[in-house]
């Protein structure tokens, strides 16, 4: 029964993944600039809603699911050779996934880009009216927006933004410092309370989705890497996962410690406008929305390259399709930025259905339907012929595909070291035979009774000699087959393992991300349909 082939064995199909130019830390860096962006306001006021102590034991877990669900999404990828997002949920669910994914990835992406133009608008006049510039927040954001944003938009790839984004998550120690310092000097002012859970969990859990959030980026920085191999990606992934929710949980805690129950969903909007120091971290908050903006805007374009059909699982936009697409999604969202000002409402409505369906719901489902029921199909014809299931192979026993679980690459190069190994002996022994052959020879002549000498037949006694050498290079190279199945017993016996892990938690992913959109986007839809009037995320 054919079976989806890795990457590294398939040459000749069209999605073969190519090596990129970025190192594990350059990877790591663009993530957190991903996960580290406006977000990281509210989640002060997260952290009130939730309660303190369920707070923080959410904030965990939401960390470590979000992990979880960039890893999967590149096994999963890897599995059936498709390294793009909409690419595999087009190959699982149909056209329908590939709609609903971009869909769902464009107003998560549009409406954390309009978040960044609200802060933007919230702490650059500030700065400027400090140097004695009078500038409305609406200008602010038009003028700033073209000259510093719009440049780094035009790029094809987001690995081009490496190096921005370590400026990027260089500005976070010093913005936490000064939310940290003048925090503790307002503490006294204002109430505040330790329970262990809050009045408002799930919505809370909403917006930790929201400053989380990665997924949406994840095949375009795997496919940026130096060395795409899944030791690689968990490598950068658990460094960007665990310094966003140190950067952005200690800024939480500060917050909330700051400011209690009058914490507002933007952190900064807490503290008075003629604070030195805090104006000093709004404005390296606001340069940092300049440098994070790309980061949301990029997914945004794909998605609707995808659905403009400039892009599949093969094809990319031409020049002209890039431009037109970049300059016609940013004009709208720039509009939106201008005019929209309620941060809170923005927060509310992308993490309680958006940030939850793409940071859960759909790296689970996805997973399911490639490692259990089989449901996918070749997204092209090269794709088949290399050897991708389709859903009438829902019978094969997953744990045939040794190769393709999470020690396949492991395994490969052992593999591939045992095969040189015995060559090299090999190739040894038969030069060394070689050598000797002649004097062997000689040796055999010596005494000889014969007058005229006769041409030495070398073939037949290296023949003769490499026979007699076989059984030791076969007993060699059964005992390198033998290391082998012990070693490829070793790591089937753990791969299995690891896939038990692995079905469990992309089922906790799953379930929990349902259980999560639905009641909170509940709770969401009767604060709006009763008029309750709230700046909460």
């Amino acid at each position: 029964m054919p079976r989806a082939s890795s990457p590294a064995r398939r040459s000749s199909a069209p999605d073969e993944l190519e090596p990129g130019t970025c190192s594990v830390l350059d990877v790591s860096f663009n993530i957190l600039n991903c996960t580290v962006g406006s977000g990281i306001l509210a989640l002060p006021f997260a952290l009130k809603d939730s309660g303190f102590g369920l707070g923080l034991t959410l904030s965990v877990i939401v960390g470590i699911l979000c992990w979880f669900a960039l890893y999967i999404l590149i096994v999963t990828g890897q599995r059936i050779g498709v390294y793009k997002y909409a690419g595999l949920c087009e190959a699982t669910m149909g056209k329908f996934g590939n709609y609903l994914l971009n869909g769902v990835i464009f107003f998560q992406s549009a409406g954390a880009s309009i978040t960044y133009l609200i802060v933007v608008g919230d702490t650059i006049p500030v700065i400027l009216s400090m140097v004695g510039i009078t500038a409305t927040r609406q200008w602010t954001i038009f003028v700033s927006s073209l000259v510093f944003i719009l440049p780094l938009l035009f790029y094809r790839s987001i690995g081009s933004l490496a190096k921005v984004s370590i400026v990027s998550v260089a500005t976070l120690p010093p913005i936490l410092l000064a939310v940290a310092i003048r925090g503790f000097h307002y503490a006294p002012d204002h109430k505040k309370s330790y329970a262990f859970v809050g009045d408002n969990v799930f919505p809370a859990i909403g917006v930790m989705a929201f400053a989380m959030l990665s997924t949406q980026t994840a095949f375009l920085n795997f496919t940026t890497m130096a060395q795409p191999t899944r030791k690689s990606w968990a490598q950068a992934t658990s460094i960007a996962v665990f310094l966003s929710w140190v950067v952005s949980f200690v800024f939480a805690i500060f917050g909330f410690i700051a400011f209690g129950f009058d914490v507002n969903a933007n952190i900064f909007n807490s503290f008075p406008l003629d604070d030195g120091l805090i104006n000093f971290g709004r404005g390296l908050l606001g340069f940092s929305m300049f440098l994070t903006f790309p980061q949301a805007f990029y997914p945004a374009r794909s998605a609707l390259h995808s659905l403009f059909g400039h892009e599949d699982n093969v094809k990319t936009p031409t020049n002209t399709e890039h431009i037109i697409t970049t300059i016609s999604l940013f004009i709208p969202l720039l509009v939106c930025g201008v005019f929209v000002s309620d941060l809170g409402l923005l927060y509310q409505l992308i993490g309680g259905f958006c940030s939850t369906f793409l940071a859960y719901i759909i790296p689970g489902a996805c997973y399911f339907l490639v490692f259990w029921r089989h449901a996918y199909t070749p997204l092209d014809s090269s794709s088949s012929s290399s050897g991708l299931s389709s859903n009438d192979e829902q019978g094969e026993d997953r744990d045939d595909d040794d190769d393709d679980t999470i020690e396949d690459e492991e395994e490969s190069l052992l593999k591939k070291k045992l095969a040189a190994d015995k060559r090299l002996h090999l190739g040894h022994e038969e030069e060394a035979i070689v050598k000797s052959a002649p004097l062997n020879l000689v040796l055999s002549g010596y005494g000889s009774t014969t007058s005229t000498p006769t041409a030495p037949t070398f073939g037949d006694d290296v023949h003769e000699a490499v026979s007699q050498a076989a059984p030791t290079s076969s007993r060699r190279s059964a005992n390198s087959s033998s290391a082998s199945g012990k070693n490829s017993k070793k790591s089937s016996s753990g791969s299995r393992k690891t896939n038990v892990w692995l079905d469990i938690g992309a089922g906790f992913l799953l379930v929990f991300g349902m259980f999560v959109m639905v009641i909170s986007t509940t709770i969401t839809l009767r604060k709006m349909l009763g008029g309750v009037q709230t700046e909460t995320p």
